[in-house]
């Protein structure tokens, strides 16, 4: 297996765990208590889905083109460090594909619950407490980010 197919293995891995993940918290969504009239939320969360459901689908026909925008072509790197390079950009790529994956449902949950319930619902206390939680999956999600996209500098 060719490092350009083993990643393109992993975004599809992600596109199944994400897609489980979103109907996951879609579920978790709907059966939780909220006002019958607040029809705002229920917008955001299908259009959420919608998006979501595409960039998922996206990933999931295109992963080889995905691949090669991540990794070298194996032409550009030198013949004699080709393998262990390629597998550590590989594996660097594939840690921030995980950490990316990792922090996205929680920011979107943290969000939609201090952004689209009414602040009468939810104690002032409680958003103020999820604030730390937003704060430290964003460092995740940049962290994940630049492992991600940064793989090839990283080598």
């Amino acid at each position: 297996m060719t490092p350009h197919q083993a990643l393109a293995l992993g975004v599809r891995l992600f596109v199944v765990w994400s897609a489980l993940a979103i109907v996951r918290e879609v579920i978790a969504f709907m059966t939780s208590w909220r006002p019958q009239a607040d029809s705002s939320a229920l917008v955001f969360v299908i259009g959420g889905s919608v998006l979501s459901a595409l960039v998922l689908l996206i990933l999931w026909f295109f992963p080889k083109s995905i691949a090669l925008g991540l990794l070298p072509s194996a032409t550009d790197a030198p013949t004699q460090t080709l393998s262990y390079q390629m597998w550590f950009t590989l594996g660097t790529a594939l840690l921030g594909l995980w950490f990316v994956a990792s922090a996205i449902t929680p920011i979107l949950r943290k969000l939609s619950v201090m952004y689209l319930f009414r602040p009468e619902l939810i104690n002032p206390e409680d958003i103020r407490s999820l604030r730390p939680g937003l704060f430290y999956y964003g460092v995740e999600l940049l962290i994940g980010l630049g492992l991600l996209f940064g793989a090839t500098g990283i080598r």
